[in-house]
């Protein structure tokens, strides 16, 4: 499913399967992306609206999608779930019959700070938080330090090593963040993998590189990644690089 927005008719498009479908909206609405999946789910059953639209032409896929009416608040769309950053506290809801019920308890967010993107990392829900001049990050569902799996893996061992990165990302619960230089902050020296196994790191074929765009992307099998950014004496910035990952499991 490919969905996309009109703020100024207010419209929206739906593709699936080369069949496009077309909705009027009541009102407009103002649409910041926050994560990769705010605006509709993985799965592509739930979708964030002011309200159900109207079917203009053609199929009618909304008959089965389940709309999430936020208009304020960053919106993170998991498998089944959402999460909803309301500003002071992270809340979870889950889709039951057609709606969406809070789910267990808020997680309160530190003063200052608002989430930018929450993954599947592995078994775990991973929110990239951002404050004034620093990040953070957390793993939802966890009730103590002593229970930091971001630690226990050795992601918070490489955030001393490097910079921290400005979020973690990632899809099909194969996640990635630059490993970032202590003096040239946009250089990047390596690229992170975090996953079900754990954390494993790995080198670029540019030995300097300047990374464009904080959005790394493995592949489901994690054999490939996608980045954006330009080395020394490269192409014009922006240009997106696809890179094969040079690991036993991926020799086939």
């Amino acid at each position: 499913m490919i969905a996309a927005y009109d703020s100024h008719q207010p419209m929206l498009f739906l593709l699936r399967d080369e069949q496009l479908a077309t909705y009027r909206l009541s009102r407009s609405q103002p649409f910041t992306r926050a994560g990769l999946y705010s605006f509709l789910s993985p799965d592509g059953h739930g979708i964030k609206l002011p309200d159900k639209p109207v079917l203009v032409n053609g199929p009618d896929f909304m008959a089965d999608m389940s709309v999430f009416p936020d208009e304020r608040h960053n919106v993170f769309f998991m498998e089944g779930y959402v999460y909803v950053d309301d500003a002071s506290a992270i809340r979870k809801y889950v889709r039951t019959d057609g709606s969406w019920i809070k789910d267990g308890r808020e997680i309160k967010l530190p003063k200052d700070f608002s989430s930018t993107e929450i993954v599947r990392c592995g078994d775990h829900d991973v929110a990239s938080l951002v404050g004034v001049e620093t990040s953070r990050y957390m793993v939802l569902g966890e009730r103590s330090s002593q229970q930091d799996w971001l630690a226990q893996v050795g992601v918070r061992k490489l955030f001393r090593k490097f910079n921290e990165p400005f979020l973690i990302s990632g899809d099909y619960g194969v996640c990635a963040f630059p490993l970032l230089d202590h003096r040239r902050w946009h250089t990047t020296l390596g690229i992170a993998r975090l996953d079900r196994s754990g954390v494993r790191t790995f080198s670029l074929p540019y030995p300097e590189f300047e990374i464009a765009n904080d959005n790394l992307s493995f592949s489901k099998d994690g054999c490939y990644l996608m980045l954006q950014g330009t080395w020394l004496g490269g192409e014009a910035p922006g240009n997106t690089h696809l890179l094969a990952v040079q690991a036993p499991e991926c020799r086939r």
